[in-house]
């Protein structure tokens, strides 16, 4: 299990905010006052302004070499929490794990973790980028057996190890859902910090599927898998880490029936198909945006399943009668000939705008996106390629 997007609250969000920014180093992202979210390794990690102060027990993966590198950065920033007769750093045999603890801004308290069992060893100096994810959470509860069901009920995750009656864990080493009983262990060790059903939201992943999750009042409240987009999206983030930190962009299939819809998604997963064109009078009747360079989106087929993620590489305006032959090619459709292209392309405008009592005409403005496909990755030798000196004029 992954846990791929937590939420917590505080009532003290600039503290908080201060704390990951400035003390620790990691890059925030905040779109407005009530939170801001920083990216740990495959983790988003938010905190949401409350009005009530909620302290929660939250837990960071590090590679398994580098325990004594990560105590001396972070303790270089803040104190690190002395375990009793443990010191600073505490081994448990059970799950053959080191770990340090440390308060943030707020008084949560925060672990950093080595797991051996997992082998992620690092060749290179410790770095903010050495925080692997957000490795454990902790679910106050004070009934075990019925958290761990509801757990492996809506996620299939299951019990790792522990105590039922006292302290257990369910998930895997990759992630892992802390389950005190705060009746029979009343505070978060090592320290005086009471165990409390605080509420938090989150993403998990297990065996491929993601599902949203919410936890109040001491239950566990999961919505449906998260859908197929956002999931094709989580998958792509995964194997390409330059985009962790961008929202799902803008998901749609092409033409307005299935047969073309269809064909025209698996022209762009190929590499085929590297434009689309859209009737600008469409775009300004609905107040939808124009395309722009660098825009990312999700093309799905008819019945929106996901099959490819573009990358707008070029936007132009061009009248009807001026599309080239070359343009026709590049667009992918049919034969590739211009005579088909304006064949489909003017009866597709006379339908699409015949609803607002409008007609296609040959001095219509175009406008022409040429996109890549990034993901899957393209055949290069099934990939057509523009020619240099080809260029369409505005």
């Amino acid at each position: 299990m992954k846990i791929k997007e937590l939420t917590l609250y505080t009532n003290k969000i600039a503290e908080q905010k201060h704390f990951f920014e400035t003390i620790l180093g990691f890059t925030v992202h905040q779109e407005n006052s009530d939170i801001f979210w920083i990216q740990v390794g495959w983790t988003k990690f938010c905190f949401k302004r409350s009005y009530e102060c909620y302290l929660y027990h939250y837990c960071f993966l590090i590679p398994g070499n580098k325990l004594q590198e990560a105590l001396g950065w972070v303790e270089s920033k803040v104190d690190i929490i002395e375990a009793e007769e443990n010191g600073k750093v505490v081994f448990s045999d059970t799950w053959n794990a080191h770990s340090f603890y440390f308060y943030d801004a707020v008084g949560n308290i925060a672990e950093c973790i080595v797991r051996h069992d997992l082998q992620n060893h690092s060749d290179k100096p410790f770095s903010i980028t050495d925080f692997l994810c957000v490795n454990e959470i902790g679910l106050g509860t004070d009934n075990i057996s019925k958290t761990n069901q509801q757990l492996e009920d809506h996620f299939g995750t299951p019990f790792w190890r522990g105590d039922k009656a006292r302290f257990a864990a369910n998930g895997s080493q990759e992630g892992l859902f802390l389950m005190p009983n705060y009746r029979v262990k009343e505070t978060w060790f090592p320290t005086e910090i009471a165990i409390e059903p605080n509420p938090l939201i989150g993403i998990v992943e297990n065996e491929g599927r993601f599902y949203n999750f919410q936890f109040i009042d001491g239950e566990i409240k999961s919505h449906n898998a998260v859908s197929k987009i956002d999931t094709y999206w989580n998958e792509f983030q995964d194997k390409h880490p330059a985009y962790l930190h961008v929202g799902i962009p803008l998901s749609y299939h092409f033409c307005d029936n299935e047969k073309d819809a269809d064909e025209c998604a698996e022209l762009v997963r190929s590499g085929i198909k590297q434009a689309t064109t859209h009737s600008l009078s469409w775009l300004h009747i609905n107040n939808e945006k124009m395309p722009a360079e660098g825009d990312l989106a999700i093309v799905t087929d008819w019945n929106g399943n996901p099959v490819a993620v573009t990358k707008t590489t070029k936007v132009e305006i061009v009248q009807f009668k001026d599309i080239t032959p070359e343009y026709a090619f590049i667009e992918g459709e049919g034969d590739k000939s211009l005579s088909y292209w304006k064949e489909v392309h003017w009866a597709y405008y006379t339908r699409e705008l015949s609803e607002y009592n409008l007609k296609p005409t040959l001095d219509m403005e175009l406008v022409c996106e040429y996109f890549e496909t990034i993901w899957p990755v393209v055949d290069a030798g099934m990939k057509i390629e523009m020619e240099p000196a080809f260029s369409i004029n505005r």
